[in-house]
């Protein structure tokens, strides 16, 4: 039987076209056996790609409506959804002879109509603001779609932000916080703030958060020169990318790196909101009402004068006194709660603060009273401590040593890793791989650091330490913080796992599934393979869905037969997941996940039958050795 063909006419604002993705994902629920196609200009497929929402695209190539509409009646659509607002749009599609074809009744195009929903208004007549999301999602309501699912969604492609890396590696080698500026928008220079208070604020983040901080515009001859504007009037050398211009899809790909976007009303503002950063945006003639998205890590600044909002993309008064209103101490202010991880999800890129009390012995200075109280000053006090309980177990080398201590002030527990004398191999291959001499802790610190750089959680670093003979490694420690309200995954899975199959419980198990792709995904993006990627290594917060990394004693990036060692990390985590948990299904929209694709291509195959038959030779090891193998049968 030939599936129905649903059309979808996307809006051609970028940002509109994000802030319609939850309407998107609502159709797509609605007509699953059905083929979805976009009909969009290509800016706006470039930035909606890839994603999970539509089978095809069809490219927009005339704004002409009766050459659209013979294009659109090759392909027999049973249905139109119309996005997109224009008088032209709704005729093209009855042009076309689409039997139903849905939109807003504006513009003079009710007659072209069949399915019509009207947008509320003022009792001026003028259009009432509402939020473009819920805008979008009453068509998909009307339709009978499920509309609870609200937030913004981008994905990336892979591929984009590996080239990246090679256009940019300033940006991946970051030692502080990566801050992304966007100071023009194409809707007109009423929504622009001063180059010279945008260029102020670069120089304080630099100066006080050692930040990265990157010029965003369009290709366009205005917002080159706002950016030529900023970087001249700042102290400081900013990564104008105007000089270094990247694609939409690299674009998404640097903003995901970004721990902080600041922004007007634009559309690379809705692009952080989907891409889950942290937000300032800057209002000032537009009304935020028309863009709200309700997104918790943004903090709005709006401008207040008494002609704001007019929504005029030229300010019409002799000074711009809604723009000029903001000032750079309340941007600033508002970067500090988020830099200060004072609200939102902690900016990983803020450095700590370690005081050396001895040595090459560093700790948190937070932490450096309890330390003392307990005689924790020196390397030799902590080989000697022994207050703690002892994690060691009878497989882990007799060089290593694991231990679990309290403090009282702060009140936490804390993980001591120790390394007494590593054997001259091991420290030979811990050189190697990190392609530097470098004790086995301070290995483990650094990738840590390196990790929480790109938005990976870890173990928070208390302190560390090493001590060494003429060449090798005498003796190094970690101690780390316990991560607060999570377990590993080996030990608990979330409750809908292990509570009765209800359709909101395998709403849950869906979501998680797609959530720790996502995780293992990023962690993949940084270069870095673990090697040691069990379920017990990934810890998981169910209150807050956020996942941990630990043990990255092994994790590296190696230089060559980097997909040998990701085949080995997919392998593991294959291999530790309960078959009575996790079905072929779920193995398979895990690694969609991962990939960000909706179908398995044959490179993907390939990779899984990698995955599964190194699983197999591994159980069949622990079978001869009397071990389980949890997912024996999948």
């Amino acid at each position: 039987m030939q599936k129905e063909k649903i059309l979808v006419w996307l809006p051609s604002p970028m940002g509109d076209a994000i802030l319609s993705t939850p309407a998107l994902r609502a159709i797509r629920g609605n007509f699953k056996a059905e083929e979805i196609y976009f009909f969009a200009k290509p800016s706006v497929r470039e930035i909606l790609s890839p994603n999970n929402f539509n089978d095809r695209w069809l490219p927009q190539q005339s704004e002409n409506p009766l050459s659209i509409a013979k294009q659109l009646k090759k392909h027999k659509f049973s249905c139109a959804i119309l996005f997109k607002n224009s008088f032209a749009s709704a005729l093209a599609v009855f042009l076309a002879g689409i039997p139903t074809r849905i939109g807003y009744s504006r513009e003079a195009r009710s007659l072209f109509l069949t399915d019509k929903l009207y947008p509320p208004k003022l009792p001026s007549g003028k259009f009432k603001p509402v939020s473009m999301v819920d805008y979008y999602l009453a068509v998909a309501s009307w339709i009978g779609a499920d509309t609870t699912g609200q937030d913004l969604e981008l994905l990336i492609d892979s591929q984009e932000e590996e080239n990246l890396r090679q256009i940019l590696p300033e940006v991946v080698d970051s030692e502080g916080p990566i801050i992304i500026i966007v100071p023009g928008g194409a809707f007109g220079p009423s929504k622009c703030w001063l180059s010279k208070r945008y260029a102020q604020t670069a120089d304080r983040l630099i100066d006080n958060y050692n930040a990265t901080v990157i010029i965003s515009v369009a290709p366009v001859e205005a917002e080159k020169k706002i950016a030529e504007e900023i970087v001249k009037f700042s102290k400081n050398k900013l990564i104008n990318l105007a000089e270094k211009p990247v694609s939409l899809g690299r674009l998404k790909a640097l903003f995901s790196m970004a721990d902080l976007v600041i922004s007007n009303d634009t559309g690379p503002r809705h692009i952080a909101i989907a891409l889950k950063r942290r937000v300032i945006t800057l209002f000032g003639p537009n009304n935020h009402e028309w863009t709200e998205t309700n997104y918790e890590n943004e903090i709005k600044i709006i401008g207040n004068a008494p002609c704001a909002p007019c929504d005029k993309p030229v300010c019409k008064k002799p000074e711009h006194l809604c723009m000029k209103a903001i000032t750079v101490e309340q941007l600033c202010r508002a970067a500090k709660k988020f830099l200060d991880n004072r609200i939102g999800n902690p900016s990983r890129n803020t450095k700590q603060d370690f005081a050396e009390v001895s040595k090459s012995f560093l700790v948190d200075t937070e932490f450096k009273k309890a330390f003392e109280e307990l005689g924790l000053s020196s390397i030799d006090s902590i080989f000697t401590f022994n207050a703690g309980i002892s994690l060691t177990k009878k497989n882990l080398a007799k060089y290593r040593q694991r231990v679990q201590f309290e403090i009282k002030s702060p009140e936490i527990t804390l993980f001591l890793k120790r390394y007494n004398n590593p054997p001259f191999p091991v420290q030979i291959k811990n050189w190697l791989s990190r392609r530097k001499r470098i004790s086995l802790a301070t290995a483990d610190f650094e990738t840590a650091a390196s990790l929480s750089q790109a938005d990976i959680n870890t173990p928070k670093t208390i302190s560390y330490g090493e001590q060494w003979g003429k060449i090798l490694e005498k003796k190094s420690f970690i101690i780390t913080e316990k991560i607060p309200n999570a377990e590993s995954l080996e030990r608990k899975l979330p409750d809908c796992f292990t509570t009765p199959e209800t359709t909101g419980n395998l709403k849950k198990r869906k979501n998680f599934i797609c959530q720790l792709a996502a995780f293992v995904r990023k962690f993949h993006e940084t270069g870095y393979r673990h090697r040691d990627l069990y379920l017990c290594h990934i810890f998981y917060n169910e209150g807050n869905s956020q996942f941990y990394l630990i043990d990255l004693a092994r994790a590296f990036k190696p230089k060559i037969f980097s997909q040998r060692y990701r085949v080995k990390d997919i392998t593991q985590l294959h291999y530790s997941a309960p078959k009575q948990y996790f079905s072929k299904t779920a193995r398979i929209r895990f690694y969609l996940e991962y990939t960000g694709r909706d179908r398995l291509t044959a490179k993907d195959k390939t990779f899984i039958a990698k995955v599964k038959n190194r699983a197999r030779r591994m159980a069949r090891h622990d079978i001869k050795h009397g071990r389980n193998a949890p997912f024996a049968g999948c």
